[in-house]
């Protein structure tokens, strides 16, 4: 059977051989198509490129696509859409009871009459109270009829935001105290007078704050509790009010609830009650709302920047720090992490023009191919304004994960152009151009069709498996990249070699930086006359590259030497063990400060945030989708029973801190004592009054009426309450936190709950899967690649080679990344996709030379493989490595992470390629077993050109 699949093999790559060649042919007819369809195919795509739309949601960028929190997400959209519902209709109860007395339903006569009465109180106290709601409602009208008319002259959509700042003391003292509430109240006021100048205008806070109802002016209402505050402190001491219970993060001002848990933090408290002793952090905010046109858009940008310095000069002459954060910040960071790195490729293509002239220029003209090189990287280019043009004009957008795939496009595609030119070098030069591109499509194509279409299916993989959409979107979009280098190396550049090959004697495409007579002295080229060549057996050039012979006479002999394989094979084990070892210390660990700037001013907001804010006050909100009847006292037990349950976890707050909308609802209920739950509970005028009041009217848009429901009857389509929770300081406790909330939520399948607006979940959620997401993509991408070379490379041991060497390089650039300090995150794991790509290349580049290598023993395999690809890779590695050395510049994780990759998996993969892949090969290939007898009978059948 090996034998079989091995000669099928070999007739699978002859086949491919010889149908580049014949390409190679028609090039060479063609070449003015070739070069010209290129360039108009890159035209056609550039209008694509202004189609360009950057996604920064965080949600649709990292939250993964089986994560709960999608779920989560959807259904706190539905319940948003559902109508608040209309408590102010007059109610058909009355005529229902009126018909059930004279039908006679079965009541007695008494409780009959008295519900009647009832009813006609009600009824008219529903006249009355209609006859001002009409009124209102009219009002309103008008009131929304001229709003509507002003948007509609200047169909506007609104911009609406927070300005927030956490104010804390630079040692972290406690700041409910009066020499810092008083001055603090005074620096809010002040704020409020801050202006800032944009194109010729003056912008102040009144142009873009959310005002009252009727209002003109700006309002400091949000922080007005500061001034309070700094009564009920005074002197450090909290001073006695009957009618204020001071609690976290819940206080009763004559025991009406009201929420502080969004203000103050790293709160500290004491008694059964929380009562609050002191604070650490301090919040004062305002709301936004303004015409977002791109004008005020830009004046809003810079009129926060105002005040940051503001409040920076705050922060110099007192003991307060002030740390800016606003509800579009962190879109902000990434649109910043997008405009710091994706400049950063100009410089990037410069370098690597730079190094690809320099390192093929060469005093003899025939051998120079600095320009080739050079258009060589504009084949990349052109390459990477077709894909994103497509993507574009197709609707994708860009994303700052995307932002580095244009540096990834440039490593894998000079490595083809390298691998190009050595082999046209290879080629006897007595061969007319056209045979010789031939010979070289024959020979690189073959072998870059191979890396090619492994990267392709690599990342392709990666797109179908990997969970996380960011991440997704960048293996799909450099993907379809590789194939259109691909595509732009086997049609442009190949047609440029043509091109500079009818040249070559004057010095190719760089004739003109040559005078005539500045070659060395050596003798007249005679051409050979146009025959057939056998592309399965041509011979190679005697004058090679000067680093071609030395890999061929220098480095293939040291690295077989048999004390440097002894040294080999003692080092693999001390690499492979270093590689678990960072493997094993590869963890979990995603944060916020993964997707942010180094020197981003979110960075001090994350730290206290992961500090304080994510900690000491987590409010999750509980959506019941399927109200329980709570006329139903069994009904009211079992659901306090989960309240109850949600209330007493390991970091819960307790009673205190529930927000329910039931509870205080029965005890409005409680003060009129002819109320009967099993009757009133959902009497609509009952409901409507609860809400009206001025303590309870927050309760309102919790809870969501049915129209449709007859009064009297359960008329709750949906609601939600909430409760908090402390001391969840670590990712890992909020993880388990979560989950705890769910498990508990899961058991109460009949209420079809679940929960919300917490602590950024989409990174918990992919806290829990990235570890086993991530083993699955890189598993099935090794096993994928293994698949497709054994396609490409149906040998069994190069097969086997060429995924030990893939597996080798991935496991030492995961070790690398976490001895380097990378953790497992969405970024790592795409990065680690893409090394797995790389590593590709340097494995089957030296595994396919190898293989068809016509040479009888193993040393002269080794030395035929690494004179013809040896230099090429290493060429390929130093360009990649000098012209992507300007991202280390990038002050953000995510691009970091991605340098980190490429300069290991580069380093390692030089490594295998030039020292323990011949290494292992030439030691498990079988021919050494082969008798000299038959060996020396091969080769009177078959002549092999010398090596030297």
């Amino acid at each position: 059977m090996p034998s079989t699949l091995s000669s099928y093999g070999r007739k699978f790559e002859d086949y491919m051989v010889q149908s580049f060649y014949n390409y190679g042919l028609f090039i060479a007819k063609h070449q003015w198509w070739f070069l010209i369809g290129p360039l108009v195919a890159t035209v056609l795509c550039i209008p694509g490129l202004f189609f360009l739309q950057i996604n920064l949601d965080l949600y649709r960028l990292f939250v993964p696509l089986d994560a709960p929190v999608r779920y989560e997400f959807e259904r706190t959209q539905e319940f948003n859409r559902l109508p608040a519902g209309n408590l102010d209709a007059i109610r058909a109860r009355f005529r229902r009871d009126f018909e059930c007395v004279e039908e006679d339903c079965g009541f007695p006569a008494d409780v009959e009459m008295d519900r009647l009465k009832r009813n006609l109180l009600l009824l008219q106290e529903d006249m009355v109270e209609n006859n001002s709601t009409l009124r209102a409602k009219r009002d309103a009208k008008k009131m929304d009829d001229q709003k509507q008319m002003v948007a509609k002259r200047k169909l506007i959509p609104a911009k609406q935001d927070i300005l927030r700042f956490y104010v804390v003391h630079k040692t972290f003292e406690n700041l409910l105290q009066s020499k810092y509430l008083g001055p603090l109240f005074q620096y809010t006021n002040e704020m409020m007078k801050v202006t800032h100048e944009h194109n010729g205008q003056t912008y102040g806070l009144e142009d873009f704050c959310a005002k009252e109802p009727g209002q003109t002016e700006c309002t400091n209402t949000l922080n007005l509790w500061i001034k309070h505050a700094d009564v009920l402190f005074k002197d450090g001491k909290i001073k006695a009010n009957p009618n204020l219970q001071l609690s976290y993060p819940v206080l009763y001002l004559f025991n009406r609830p009201k929420d502080i848990g969004n203000v103050i933090y790293g709160v500290d408290v004491k008694g059964e009650k929380n009562e609050i002793q002191g604070a650490r952090v301090l919040t004062i905010h305002w709301f936004v709302n303004y015409p977002a046109t791109s004008e005020n858009n830009a004046a809003y940008f810079e009129y926060r920047q105002s005040l940051n310095s503001f409040w920076d000069k705050i922060s110099e002459n007192s003991d307060l720090q002030f740390i800016p954060h606003n509800d579009k910040a962190m879109d902000d960071e990434m649109l910043k992490i997008i405009e710091t790195t994706v400049p950063f490729a100009v410089p990037a293509t410069i370098m690597l023009m730079i190094f690809v002239v320099f390192s093929n220029w060469s005093t003899l003209r025939h051998k120079s191919k600095p320009v080739e090189m050079y258009l060589g990287v504009w084949c990349i280019i052109f390459a990477l304004i077709i894909t994103f043009g497509i993507f574009f004009a197709c609707g994708a957008k860009f994303n700052p994960v995307t932002s580095t795939m244009p540096f990834l496009i440039l490593a894998i595609g000079v490595d083809d152009d390298f691998l190009m030119v050595a082999a046209w070098r290879e080629c006897d030069r007595r061969i007319s151009p056209a045979q010789r591109l031939a010979l070289v499509m024959g020979d690189a194509g073959a072998s870059i069709t191979v890396t090619s279409f492994t990267n392709f299916f690599c990342f392709l993989l990666g797109w179908l498996m990997c969970s996380t959409p960011a991440v997704a979107e960048f293996c799909i979009i450099t993907s379809v990249g590789v194939i259109f280098d691909y595509i732009m190396q086997i049609t442009f550049f190949a047609a440029v070699l043509k091109f500079s090959g009818d040249r070559e004697e004057t010095g190719g495409l760089a004739s003109c930086c040559y005078k005539k007579n500045d070659d060395l002295p050596r003798p007249p080229v005679e051409p050979l006359p146009e025959v057939k060549i056998d592309c399965q057996h041509h011979g190679k050039s005697s004058s090679l590259p000067y680093m071609h012979k030395w890999m061929r006479d220098k480095l293939a002999p040291f690295v077989l030497r048999k004390e440097i394989r002894l040294i080999g094979f003692a080092l693999f084990p001390i690499y492979t063990a270093f590689a678990l070892y960072g493997c094993c210390m590869l963890r979990v660990d995603i944060s916020p400060v993964k997707y942010i700037r180094d020197n981003s001013p979110i960075q001090t907001f994350v730290a206290l945030a992961d500090k304080y804010i994510w900690a000491d006050n987590v409010m999750p909100t509980f959506h019941v989708m399927n109200p329980p009847d709570f006329r139903d006292a069994g009904n009211r037990a079992k659901f306090n029973e989960l309240v109850f349950r949600l209330e007493h976890t390991n970091f819960s707050i307790g009673r205190v801190s529930t927000n329910f909308w039931v509870w205080q609802y029965q005890q409005y209920l409680n003060d009129f004592p002819n109320i009967d739950y099993r009757t009133d509970f959902y009497d609509r005028k009952n409901l409507r009054d609860f809400f009206a009041q001025l303590d309870y009217n927050q309760y309102r848009d919790k809870v969501k009426i049915l129209d449709n429901a007859t009064n009297g009857e359960p008329c709750v389509a949906a609601f939600t309450f909430q409760t908090s929770f402390y001391g969840l300081d670590s990712w890992d406790k909020r993880q388990a936190e979560l989950f705890n909330w769910r498990d508990i939520l899961k058991e109460y399948p009949e209420y079809d709950m679940f929960l919300s607006g917490i602590f950024s979940p989409f990174l918990i959620d992919q806290r829990h899967t990235i570890a086993p997401s991530s083993m699955q993509t890189i598993g099935s991408a090794l096993a994928m690649m293994a698949l497709i070379s054994f396609f490409f490379l149906p040998d069994v041991q190069s097969v086997f080679l060429m995924t030990w060497s893939l597996l080798s390089i991935s496991m030492g650039v995961c070790g690398g990344l976490a001895l380097l300090g990378s953790d497992l995150d969405s970024v790592s794991m795409g990065c680690i996709v893409m090394a797995i790509g790389l590593a590709v290349d340097y494995s089957v580049h030296i595994c396919y030379r190898y293989h068809r290598s016509e040479y009888l023993k193993a040393s002269e395999k080794v030395t035929d493989t690494l004179a013809s690809v040896g230099w090429p890779i290493t060429q390929a590695v130093l360009s990649t490595m000098f012209g992507l050395a300007v991202t280390s510049f990038v002050p953000a994780y995510l691009v970091r992470v991605f340098f980190q990759t490429v300069y290991l998996v580069n380093i390692i993969g030089l490594l295998h390629a030039l020292v323990w892949l011949p290494q292992l090969i030439s030691a498990l290939d079988p021919c050494e077993r082969v008798p000299l007898r038959i060996r020396h009978q091969l080769m009177q059948k078959k002549p092999i050109t010398s090596l030297h």
